[in-house]
C-alpha cells in the first residue's frame, strides 16, 4: 500500500470507480454491522473512498486493496459512532440544561407573580379603615387567632370576626377574586 502509485489522475479515477462499484456492497453489508442508519453507511462509504482518493498517491492500486478499503470503513464507522455518542451527550446536557432553565424561569416567574399579588394585597388592605386594617394584619400577617385578637384589642370575637370577613371581601373585589 506504501509507495507511489503508478497512474495518473484519470487512470486513478477509473481505478477509484471500479473500487467503488466493486466493494461499495461489501462496504454497505460491513459497516451496515456497526451503523444501523443506511444515509449513515452510504456518507460513511463516500468518506472511505475519499480518503482513498486523497491518498492515491501513496496507495498501492496493484496490490489487493480489501484489507485496506475494510480498515477503512472500520475507522469511519468507529469515528462516527464516538461522533454520535459524543452529539448525544451533548444533546442530553443541553435538554438538561433547558429543563434547568425552564424551572428557574417557573420559579421566577411564580416568584413575580406572588410578589405582585403581595403588593396588590398589601396597597388594598392599607386603603381599609383603621380598625378593620389593625385586625386583618393581625390574623393575616401575624398569624393570631381570633380569640388573641379580641383580647389583645379588647373586643368581642364577633367584631374581629365581621372585620375580618369585611377585610376579605373588599380583597376579593379588589383583586378580582371570584
Amino acid at each position: 500500500m506504501e509507495g507511489k502509485s503508478p497512474h495518473k489522475d484519470a487512470d486513478s479515477r477509473a481505478v477509484l470507480e471500479s473500487m467503488f462499484t466493486t466493494f461499495y456492497p461489501v462496504l454497505a453489508a460491513y459497516c451496515s454491522k456497526y451503523v444501523k442508519v443506511a444515509e449513515a453507511v452510504r456518507d460513511i462509504i463516500q468518506d472511505v473512498f475519499l480518503k482513498v482518493w486523497e491518498n492515491r498517491h501513496t496507495v498501492d492500486f496493484t496490490t489487493p486493496i480489501h484489507s485496506y478499503l475494510l480498515t477503512l470503513a472500520h475507522n469511519c464507522c468507529m469515528n462516527y459512532l464516538q461522533r454520535l455518542k459524543t452529539e448525544k451527550r451533548i444533546l442530553q446536557n443541553a435538554d438538561l440544561q433547558l429543563l434547568e432553565m425552564e424551572i428557574q424561569y417557573d420559579h421566577l416567574f411564580d416568584q413575580l407573580v406572588a410578589d405582585d399579588l403581595e403588593e396588590q394585597i398589601k396597597r388594598v388592605v392599607e386603603q381599609l379603615p383603621e380598625q378593620c386594617r389593625h385586625i386583618f394584619r393581625k390574623s393575616r400577617f401575624e398569624g393570631m387567632s381570633h380569640q388573641e385578637i379580641a383580647k389583645d384589642l379588647n373586643l368581642s370575637v364577633r367584631t374581629v370576626e365581621t372585620q375580618i370577613y369585611r377585610a376579605l371581601k373588599v380583597l376579593k373585589k379588589e383583586l378580582n377574586i371570584k
